[in-house]
């Protein structure tokens, strides 16, 4: 045979080391792998080969040897290459694979085909190209990014969900939500919140669940100068995989190798470099009946952003020990909306009157209402403020990572990660004067800290052992800090202007001091985790994995509302004479906050065992299984008035919560295609603050809260506006009001605490503190989890790459919430409905002087009566519960994708088509704290139709129906060295769903439905067939009556249901409307510019977000209607007569209902809100210095 007939047939068979692959172990993990066989050139298997993987950069080894079967395993390796392999064995050729990259959690397999030592000496063979996402050994569907292709991200903001965009089966929603800063990415279909964040091992989210983007820190927790891969999956069957019922983003950090590599960046953008002109929404007169507004606006910028950084990486000891280090600093500012007129705001405070001689209030004028505030003491111990029109951004992360070959079978690494961020919030308006001790600096710091052993104990036994801990503090700090209470001061000049409590319309207040939330609010959490697993592969075509995993969670959260007081002032007159109108307050029972503190800890211990089968050289399966054991030691408070309540106690935990998780996998290559999917079971990820909310405060056993108004006739009355209906209006003595209403400017005292006597008045035995809402989990309460199943098919046909990804879920077990203390309404044993065929609750309000009274006009009425006196009326108040129902969550999604280079452009495309349904379950939005609230929560997030207590079944906030996306990337050398790249990423999504609800303008506990929530899905009548004999009466067929209050109102509904094509007749589906498609192209130029010192480079890049905004100010605009967690209100609703006059609040009547614009406004309705960030052309302009 002659050398070069050697040379090709040696090269066929190195050919096929790409032609097989095993199912990757993707799961929580930080190495890959190589799997392979060794062959003589007949294809009879050679034993006792060696075969040595050696990571090239770094020069570090692992050697093993071949079995029986000439098969071999290599783990623990590093990420990324290039790798080469060789085999060598007695009496044969040496034989080496070069050029080889490994992903993240890949077992790459390869077959390596040996010819006789006296045929030729070595054959050497060079991959013919990185392995790509379509070739990756994967078990299912994934998209890996690598460095060049992280490079390659349009992403101004430099955040890690950029990245994760570039996965057919992932979305990132653009709007700001919340915390955001932006509503998070969505992996086929999941929330943010449900999602896994790994970086290197270690779990990254937001795992406390206040962060409505799924992130830790704002910007995200690592700089994309550290990062070597990131890994999107939508379904991990791995066992290791846990923590998790929605997708994974895995970021893996890089190291350091024998030659030293590093860059030096600098970002800018200002604000010339950022769009300025949005569509003006809305309609003219704010009047849904009238022409709507067209045209553009100028808006307000001023950035100036900095962002810069370094990478460094190398060797400390050449082929021994290594390094890797980051550090990113960003900084810029935050234009505040709202100011004082003659300050360069974009918008003004309303004039204040008597004082303000312009169209808007000044500086001067607020400092002349604030000069009053000189009289007092206080003043002294707390300055009011003022309004900055900017305020700093920050953002910094810094890491580090040590890589040590302690010997070619064992390896350690260790990480340490630090992540801070800090963005101010306020919420200033044109009636609420806002001042900066009123506003808020939102700090979040995360250390990270991980040790991982990958160890080759023998040829068959390889163990990764780690552990891990994680520290996050998130706070929000007022400038004077939470020590001072808040003072709001109407700027009517007399008492009595407006209506009661408030000022009269258009006048504004000024507030200052920290708000009610932001006097007693600290997070603090703290992860330790850890983890062995082995891999055995002594058995023919089978390798055996065994592991256990540990998770330790130590949560401090403080969050009590008013622990300093609330003041409110009804006029200028009163703020000069010390007599305030109302006081709120609310503390821990012993007086001091922290003992209210939420503090708890739980514990998951995890077993996971795996059958890695090769049943063929095609075909590979996985069989598994995963047991999550939960551990729980401390209990929530025991409220005994919530056992009187309802006979079982408030202390259920995840303690004794066990979860069985089987799965199974299988990949099979053939020639042309390559098919892999799985199926199995998913639990876990559950934002900890379900758990979280049922300790502290939120049992309602530790703390205790009262507002005490200044009636207007000069005397004082007691109306608790969380814990007592405001219509009982209970008289309190004239001392205990005067101590508390009646300010001593000569003491500064009041401005920290409240006179003694607001102690007192907490801790007695009052109705309000027996009643008290209580958070709690459910007795017996389960964790979610998700059946969830995968298929991908990939394959190469017509010079173009092909794929089809298809993703099932639906829950197994799910989760809702729902009001323990709701009470069905039933008149003489007879459950009552709404007119369109609702359960009603009870919210009526029953006037009486006591209990006794009460129960004696609710037997007349034929009510039922309830043995505890306090809830003879239920009050505004709940008790929020976490449960399991019986109604299953479920989601689809497939996607089509398609890879080809078209005249030297790498172009791809996706088509994703989704559908699904929720019932409960998690969002990105909300917690469960605060069981008076009608918004804010899950509980009131979720949609109802026929329970008002339950959830509504249908289309989530998740839901987008249909994408595309495209990237073209072409890159060339017009020189030497000159190297430059386009890259153009866009993508076209269907909107967000929209829920249509209608509420009874009574708020809270209302008659009409008698839940505290705001959320029912709206009945909308026949508009077309009004009564013949009234027009404002409208019947259906199923005899369900409106009653409208006006003509008006009825034109305005009209108008509402013609513009979002609302169903007549019938309560609206929820997420029956879908909002406007959103649109963005991004795009990047990159020119790298070669230095006389040879391996040194500068790399100019120019990254564009929003093209299409830049090229005309109509495009790219991201509208949404109704920003609301669970919808918008189309109407108010209220029971009615069958008169159509308003039923009372004492009245159980409901014969229709009646529709009126009480608190709804159609306006706000039918208006699209532009989201700034989202909608304006940004372009960024960086240059970086490589070596």
């Amino acid at each position: 045979m002659s050398f070069a007939r050697k040379l090709a047939a040696g090269a066929a068979f190195g050919a096929l080391a790409f032609a097989f692959a095993a199912p990757a172990v993707h799961a929580q993990q930080t190495t890959a792998a190589v799997r392979g066989v060794t062959v003589d050139d007949k294809g009879a298997p050679i034993a006792g080969a060696t075969v040595t993987v050696t990571h090239v950069p770094s020069g570090t080894d692992q050697v093993v040897v071949t079995n029986e079967a000439g098969a071999f395993d290599a783990r623990g390796l590093r990420v990324g290459g290039p790798y080469k392999i060789t085999a060598t064995g007695q009496g044969f050729a040496s034989q080496t694979l070069s050029d080889l990259f490994l992903n993240v959690g890949d077992a790459q397999r390869v077959r390596l085909a040996l010819v006789p030592a006296t045929e030729l000496s070595e054959v050497v063979i060079t991959a013919a190209k990185k392995a790509t996402t379509s070739q990756l050994a994967n078990v299912g569907s994934r998209t890996t990014l690598g460095r060049d292709e992280i490079d390659a991200v349009v992403s101004v903001k430099r955040d890690i969900r950029d990245i994760g965009r570039r996965d057919p089966l992932a979305n990132l929603d653009f709007v700001a939500r919340g915390t955001g800063p932006s509503g998070g990415l969505y992996i086929a279909g999941s929330a943010p919140r449900a999602n896994r964040i790994t970086i290197d091992g270690v779990r990254s989210a937001d795992s406390y669940g206040l962060n409505t983007g799924g992130l830790s820190t704002n910007r995200g927790p690592v700089s994309f100068e550290a990062l070597e891969q990131v890994a999107i999956q939508a379904v991990p069957f791995d066992v290791e995989d846990g923590d998790f019922t929605g997708g994974a983003l895995n970021l893996i950090m890089r190291s350091g190798g024998n030659d030293f590599h590093g860059s030096l960046f600098s970002n800018e953008r200002t604000t010339r470099l950022v769009g300025n002109q949005l569509p003006i929404v809305g309609f003219t007169n704010n009047d849904v009946l009238q022409a709507p507004l067209s045209g553009f606006r100028k808006v307000k910028n001023q950035i100036a952003e900095t962002n810069y950084g370094v990478f460094l990486s190398g060797p400390i000891i050449k082929d021994r020990l290594f390094f890797a280090a980051s550090y990113e600093k960003f900084s810029s500012s935050d234009t505040t909306g709202v100011g004082p007129i003659g300050a360069g705001f974009a918008n003004t405070f309303n004039r204040i009157p008597g004082v303000s001689t312009g169209t808007g209030a000044s500086q001067a004028d607020i400092d002349a209402v604030l000069a009053n505030w000189n009289g007092y003491a206080a003043s002294s111990l707390l300055k009011p403020g003022s309004v900055a029109l900017v305020e700093p951004i920050l953002d910094e992360k810094s890491s580090i990572k040590i890589d040590y070959n302690i010997t070619d079978k064992h390896r350690l690494s260790a990480t340490y990660r630090h992540a801070f961020s800090s963005v101010w919030k306020r919420s200033p308006s044109a009636n609420s004067i806002s001042l900066d001790t009123n506003w808020y600096v939102q700090p979040e710091n995360e250390d990270n800290y991980a040790l991982q052993l990958n160890s080759r104990w023998s040829p068959d036994l390889a163990t990764e052992a780690r552990v891990a801990f994680r520290g996050y503090q998130r706070g929000q700090l007022p400038p004077v800090g939470q020590g001072f209470a808040n003072v709001s001061i109407c700027t009517d000049p007399a008492f009595g202007a407006g209506a009661a409590f408030s000022c009269s319309s258009g006048v504004p207040s000024i507030n200052f001091g920290p708000d009610q939330f932001r006097q007693a609010n600290v997070l603090k959490t703290k992860d330790t985790s850890g983890s062995f697993v082995a891999n055995y592969t002594g058995f023919d075509n089978h390798q055996i994995k065994l592991g256990y995993q540990y998770r330790g969670m130590e949560i401090y959260n403080l969050f009590l509302q008013a622990a300093r007081g609330v003041y409110y002032f009804d006029s200028v007159a009163e703020f000069q004479a010390g007599q305030a109108n109302q006081l709120s307050y609310g503390n821990s029972l012993t007086g001091t906050a922290t003992d209210a503190a939420a503090v708890l800890d739980y514990k998951v211990h995890s077993l996971l065992a795996q059958d890695t089968w090769d049943v063929t050289d095609a075909l590979t399966v996985n069989f598994g299984v995963r047991w999550d054991h939960y551990a729980a030691d401390k209990k929530p408070t025991l409220n005994t008035n919530f056992v009187n309540r309802y006979g079982y106690s408030n202390q259920t935990t995840y303690d004794g919560i066990d979860v069985v998780m089987p799965r199974v996998s299988a990949k099979y290559n053939s020639d042309w295609f390559e098919l892999s999917g799985g199926f199995g079971l998913v639990s876990g990820g559950l934002p900890d603050v379900f758990l979280g909310n049922s300790y502290g405060g939120t049992t309602g056993a530790l703390t205790n809260s009262f507002a005490i108004r200044r009636a207007t006739n000069g005397t004082l009355s007691t109306a608790d506006d969380t814990f007592v209906d405001t219509a009982t209006n209970q008289a309190i003595d004239a001392a205990t009001g005067n101590a508390l209403l009646t300010i001593n400017k000569a003491s500064p005292s009041f401005i920290t605490n409240p006179a003694a006597v607001a102690q007192t008045l907490l801790t007695a035995d009052s109705a309000s503190r027996r009643n008290a809402y209580t958070n709690s989990l459910a007795p017996g309460f389960k964790m979610a989890a998700d059946w969830k199943t995968n298929l991908s098919f990939k394959t190469t046909q017509f010079g173009i790459d092909w794929g089809i990804d298809a993703v099932a879920s639906w829950s197994e077990v799910n989760v809702a919430f729902r009001d323990a203390r709701a009470r069905r309404l039933t008149v003489n044993g007879v459950q009552q409905l709404t007119p369109d065929g609702r359960a009603r609750y009870d919210g009526l309000v029953i006037p009486g002087a006591n209990a006794a009274a009460i129960n004696a006009s609710r037997t007349a009425l034929g009510l039922p009566v309830v043995a505890n006196a306090d809830l003879a009326n239920l009050g505004l108040f709940g008790d929020i519960q976490a449960y399991n129902p019986s109604t299953k969550n479920w989601t689809r999604t497939v996607a089509l994708s398609a890879r080809r280079n078209i005249f030297g452009v790498d172009t791809w495309a996706a088509y994703t088509w989704q559908d699904g349904r929720q019932y409960g379950g998690i969002s990105e939005f909300g917690t469960t704290a605060g069981g008076n609230s009608t918004g804010g929560n899950y509980y009131a997030d979720q949609g109802f139709d026929l329970d008002p207590n339950g959830a509504a079944e249908g289309k989530s906030n998740n839901l987008l129906r249909n994408s595309l996306k495209v990237n073209l990337s072409y890159k060339f050398e017009p020189r030497p060295g000159w190297v430059s790249r386009f890259t153009l990423f866009g993508e076209r999504r269907d909107g967000r769903p929209i829920s249509f609800l209608m509420t009874d303008p009574a708020g809270g506990r209302n008659p009409t439905f008698g839940v505290s929530r705001d959320d029912a899905l709206a009945y909308i009548p026949n508009l077309n067939s009004p009564d013949a004999a009234n027009p404002l009466k409208f019947v259906s067929a199923s005899g369900t009556t409106v009653f409208f209050d006006s003509q008006l109102s009825v034109d305005r509904l009209k108008a509402l249901v013609n513009q979002f094509g609302l169903p007549m007749g019938k309560i609206v589906p929820r997420g029956f409307g879908k909002n406007p498609s959103v649109d963005r192209i991004d795009f990047q130029y990159a020119q790298e510019i070669p230095s006389p010192i040879r391996g040194h480079s500068l790399l100019f890049t120019v990254d564009v977000q929003n093209l299409g905004n830049l090229l005309d100010k109509k495009w790219g605009v991201v509208k949404e209607y109704t920003n609301s967690r669970s919808g918008g209100v189309v109407v108010n609703a209220q029971c009615a007569r069958a008169d159509g006059t308003a039923a009372g609040s004492a009245d159980p009547t409901c014969a229709a209902y009646r529709y009126s614009y009480t608190t709804a406004s159609p306006a706000t309705l039918a208006t699209p809100t532009v989201d700034q960030a989202a909608s304006l052309w940004s372009v960024g302009m960086g240059l970086k210095y490589r070596f």
